[in-house]
């Protein structure tokens, strides 16, 4: 059997083979200062792009903590009020099932204290208003405002309406 010998027409490792190397007209390898000065300007514009977005960013995951926290403070406040009842839903009862603060002793009531909103909130407001809807049905209206401090303050405020049946 005679031998025969395979020529490759382009060595993997040659001048066109995936490990070829740049080379300059006078024969080194390496990248061209154009080349080097497009990389630096991806670079420095993806950095940029990236510092000018985080503190966008982090206001939005602020504001989107502080709106959940009322919504949650809101519902908690209306889970009392169902648990209360249409026929007690006046200023003695609430206050004494600690639904509301002592003050104001009409309407809209208000639950800063009880629900300790200063923890959450630097400035807040809180209120609890109800509506007469039909003989038998009420509408509660419960609200949660705040404003943030800093040199960019946040204000937003968290409003649920539930209607509450006599039993």
């Amino acid at each position: 059997m005679p031998l025969t010998r395979v020529l490759a027409l382009d060595p993997p490792d040659g001048p066109s083979g995936p490990r070829a190397h740049r080379r300059s007209p006078h024969g080194r390898r390496g990248y061209s200062l154009i080349e080097v000065m497009v990389a630096t300007f991806l670079l420095s514009l993806g950095v940029l792009i990236f510092s000018a977005l985080a503190p966008v960013s982090a206001k939005a995951a602020k504001m989107n903590g502080n709106y959940a926290q009322a919504v949650s403070i809101a519902q908690h406040k209306v889970d009392q009020l169902r648990a209360v009842g249409y026929g007690r839903l006046n200023y003695t009862d609430l206050r004494a099932a600690g639904v509301i603060d002592a003050s104001p002793t009409a309407a809209p009531f208000k639950f800063d204290t009880t629900e300790g909103l200063a923890n959450y909130f630097p400035v807040f407001t809180s209120s609890i208003t109800f509506t007469d809807v039909a003989t038998d049905l009420k509408q509660a209206t419960v609200t949660v405002s705040w404003t943030g401090q800093g040199d960019k303050p946040t204000q937003g405020s968290a409003t649920l309406v539930v209607l509450i049946a006599r039993e």
